[in-house]
């Protein structure tokens, strides 16, 4: 019988030897508990149905569906996705599909209990439930002050992010590109990467557009460090790859049109 308050995880793998290991792990953390076991993608999909797991650790390469197929069978209000696998090019791919992590195999347990953190931090205590719609009105009201900011010309000179325990001062014209991870994010610089717990629309909002351009769903890069665009990719001053997403292409390029001579 499922406890009530833990996350409900479900392990969708068809090699025993990994269900196994994320069943150890899933056991030693006490906020999570084992709701099924899938060997294929096709048995997942009625597993999910049934179950309605918190959390899918899910493998990609298995027979008859990949983990990516089943991702796109679920509804848009689906549970949150561990993509666990041994090969790292899925990285892109698992991006756009918005996935809570990424883990590559062999998975350690520090890594492990990293990804569910993020769930488990993820979660709206209930005694807050009943303040969204205020949360939702201020929210509107400071972006609304915002927009008149910025339409006054006001822009400001640093941003502070949290790392951890500590508050980072930042000059937005610093940051090179942000790479956006379900509810974290990496903010790059010349010479060092930090993760913040802040979403991709949360930062798009503090950042000033005559500055910065989203390029897909995962990507918020400074225009100052684009250094060539081929095809439906970016290359950076620092040699970075960083792809357009099909739907922002045309804002994109209709951007950097302007500065065209």
């Amino acid at each position: 019988m499922l406890s009530p308050g833990r996350l409900r995880c479900i392990i969708v793998d068809d090699e025993a030897d990994a269900r196994r290991l994320i069943e150890k792990y899933v056991q030693k953390v006490p906020f999570l508990e084992i709701a099924g076991f899938a060997e294929s993608a096709t048995d997942a999909l009625y597993l999910i149905r049934e179950m309605k797991p918190d959390i899918i650790f899910l493998d990609i390469e298995m027979p008859e569906m990949t983990g990516f197929e089943l991702l796109k069978l679920l509804p848009a209000a689906r549970p949150a996705v561990i993509m666990i696998t041994a090969d790292p090019s899925y990285a892109l791919e698992g991006y756009e599909h918005e996935l809570t992590d990424y883990l590559l195999k062999p998975v350690s347990f520090e890594r492990f209990l990293k990804a569910v953190n993020k769930v488990d931090n993820a979660r709206v205590p209930k005694y807050l439930q009943a303040t969204n719609e205020s949360v939702r009105e201020l929210g509107s009201q400071a972006k609304q002050s915002t927009e008149q900011a910025e339409a006054a010309g006001f822009t400001s000179d640093f941003l502070l992010l949290k790392e951890n325990k500590k508050l980072i001062k930042v000059s937005p014209g610093e940051i090179h590109f942000i790479e956006g991870m379900r509810d974290y994010l990496k903010l790059y610089w010349s010479d060092r990467v930090a993760v913040i717990h802040m979403t991709m629309s949360k930062i798009e909002e503090a950042l000033s557009p005559s500055q910065f351009l989203r390029v897909n769903r995962s990507y918020i890069v400074n225009k100052k460090v684009i250094r060539e665009i081929e095809g439906n990719e970016i290359t950076t001053n620092s040699g970075r790859k960083i792809p357009i997403g099909i739907t922002y292409r045309a804002n994109v390029l209709a951007v950097l049109q302007k500065n065209r001579i």
